[in-house]
């Protein structure tokens, strides 16, 4: 019997600037399986082979800060501090000795039942995942992979495991993967995953980290270049702590200036903790009627951005943001004095959680899935994300036209076939394990990522609440704040279009009768009267555009007034100032006409009797 090799892989240890501390990559060690797997097995069926590389993950030695992760390069809020890593909990030691004997003795196991089938294979390599394990295994010649994915529930049988995944081929590889379930599980915990991310998380908008893949490493992801995100899976299967995951991994990573938020949250309790947050452009929204009105308020933000990006010559938010206050009121030809205090010199990001879109979708369906589609359409350049999560993914909850908008989608498990097709477009998702275990579909590609999500305890959320809420105040948006919902239980939105959007903003009216009385489209004269922001005044100006009351976009000059006071009081159905002069000189006439009757009547009084008069 030969003794087991060890061979240890370099870790690379790198220096950055000043500010970043060394960060180490993960250790693997590749260890090669005894020498009595060939003994076990009959010499005639089976050669002697390779011997597969057993890959485990190693954690870090060293103890990484939160900055190490993700820089913090913002001036504002000089007073804000992001949350340290030791609110965070470490996970417990874990024996991977044990681990890697169970991983040997599956792997004699495996390949013997796959060749007991009548199919030649041997395992080249396995990776050890903190609940999968991916056994690669090695066709021979002619031999079809369609017979190797259909014997997934005999594997599972052999290895006496709940259930078995076959990924055929391993993308970028010529071998084929087979997912087989841990014996023993370990528990990823948020701190460790930030902790093996590597440099990539510093050019990250919004690093969101999900968990760790099969091999252990981790899962990092930037969700404004995914731009939205769906996650679905039955009650208990971990779509709540995964959304809890990704809301702590903002708070850790973004300040209130750079990430606003709005959270609707129909269970109630779900994001309630989260009310006290800095990062809230709102409360914690439970109304879902209350909810589809604000879902059309980021459709009418959206496309009041889009207007700023345009007049500032840019097409993305960052290269907004990267401009400067000085050139962007240059590019907006507008002074400090007017009106320019009122312009944004950075816009944050925005991101939109909704905790179960069922509820939503049953309140005000069609409404609903306009706004939504309208945001994933557009919404991206402009800085606003979506994070969908619902426990029933059904066609008329998840619609063909949602799903086609959003790209990244995120299962646990579900209850059938049908459930992760209509997730995933594919099987899958009903064979996870629960618990966390996650298929993981990338954007603009169709290969499933499996991972393990990551696990925050109430005490770890309630500890980073309170650290970010004692580092700033609350700014609500008092547009949002003020939304009214129609007492039918309607927003005053309806269909979606400019109209209706016009609907929703109560100082069109008054917008109007201030341009078109003085006579000029002026940004800074509808904000000085109307006591506005830069954003909403531009917006109303271009609504009066689209509706022919002022003219095009004239640089640095006021737009030219298209409408007379007339013509708008014609529209608005009010008499105009000529029709109220006739009108009046008309009642006068009247009133005259009644006195000298009465006089008239009196001097023909006698007693109380009138005298008969011929003609």
């Amino acid at each position: 019997m030969g003794s087991a090799k060890e061979n240890a892989a370099e870790e690379e240890e790198y220096v950055e600037e000043e500010e970043y501390e060394e960060e180490a990559e993960p250790v693997t060690r590749e260890l090669e399986i005894e020498e009595e797997v060939h003994s076990l097995r009959n010499d005639e069926a089976h050669e002697e082979t390779p011997e597969p590389n057993v890959q485990i993950p190693r954690k870090k030695d060293m103890r990484a800060q939160l900055d190490d992760a993700v820089q913090d390069t913002s001036d504002d809020l000089s007073d804000y501090h992001l949350p340290s890593l030791e609110l965070l909990e470490s996970s417990d030691g874990f024996d991977y000795d044990e681990q890697e004997a169970e991983a040997r003795r599956k792997a004699i196991l495996l390949q013997d039942t796959i060749c007991n089938f009548g199919c030649n294979v041997r395992v080249t390599d396995i990776q050890l995942g903190p609940v999968i394990a991916q056994y690669e295994i090695e066709l021979e010649a002619g031999l079809r992979l369609n017979k190797i994915s259909a014997l997934a529930d005999d594997l599972a049988i052999a290895l006496r495991v709940p259930s078995v995944r076959v990924v055929a081929p391993i993308p970028g590889k010529n071998t084929v993967g087979i997912e087989v379930p841990n014996e023993i599980r370990q528990v990823v915990r948020l701190r460790d995953v930030i902790e093996q991310s590597d440099s990539r998380v510093h050019k990250m908008n919004i690093p969101v980290f999900l968990g760790q893949d099969v091999s252990g490493a981790p899962m990092p992801v930037d969700l404004a270049k995914m731009p939205h995100l769906l996650i679905a899976g039955r009650t208990g299967t971990g779509k709540s702590v995964c959304l809890n995951a990704i809301i702590v991994s903002i708070l850790m990573c973004c300040k209130p200036d750079e990430v606003r938020m709005l959270m609707i949250d129909p269970k109630m309790v779900e994001l309630s903790g989260y009310g006290r947050l800095p990062h809230l452009m709102h409360p914690v929204i439970t109304d879902m009627k209350k909810a589809e009105a604000i879902l059309g308020w980021a459709v009418d933000k959206m496309e009041e951005r889009y207007s700023l990006l345009a007049k500032a010559g840019v097409r993305h938010i960052n290269s907004y943001n990267d401009l400067g206050r000085e050139e962007v009121l240059r590019r907006l030809e507008v002074d400090e004095e007017d009106g320019g205090s009122d312009v944004p010199d950075k816009l944050p990001f925005i991101v939109i959680i909704a905790d179960e879109m069922a509820d939503l979708m049953m309140t005000a369906g069609k409404d609903v899935e306009q706004h939504i589609i309208r945001l994933a359409q557009k919404s991206r350049a402009v800085g606003i994300h979506l994070i969908l999560a619902t426990q029933k993914p059904t066609v008329d909850v998840i619609t063909g036209l949602i799903k086609s908008n959003l790209p990244a989608r995120l299962s646990f498990q579900v209850a059938s076939k049908t459930d992760s097709r209509v997730v995933l477009d594919e099987n899958g998702a009903d064979k996870l394990l629960g618990n966390g275990d996650m298929l993981f579909l990338w954007p603009g590609t169709s290969t499933l990522i499996r991972g393990q999500g990551t696990y925050l305890s109430d005490a770890e959320i309630d500890r980073v609440c309170d650290h970010c809420s004692s580092g700033g105040e609350q700014r609500f948006i008092g547009e949002l704040m003020n939304l009214k919902v129609d007492a039918d239980g309607e927003s005053s939105g309806g269909e979606l279009n400019v109209e209706n959007l016009r609907k929703k903003d109560e100082l069109y009216e008054s917008a109007i009768e201030v341009v078109v009385r003085e006579g000029r489209g002026s940004l800074s004269l509808i904000q000085r009267c109307l006591g506005i922001g830069y954003g909403r005044a531009a917006r109303l100006v271009d609504y009066m555009a689209e509706d022919g009351i002022v003219g095009q976009y004239n640089g640095s000059k006021s737009r030219e007034v298209l409408l007379t006071m007339a013509q708008w009081q014609q529209m608005q159905g009010l008499p105009v100032d000529g029709e109220e002069a006739e009108e009046d000189s008309v009642a006068t006439a009247s009133a005259e006409t009644a006195e000298q009757y009465e006089e008239y009547e009196e001097e023909y009084e006698d007693d109380g009797e009138y005298e008969d008069v011929d003609d």
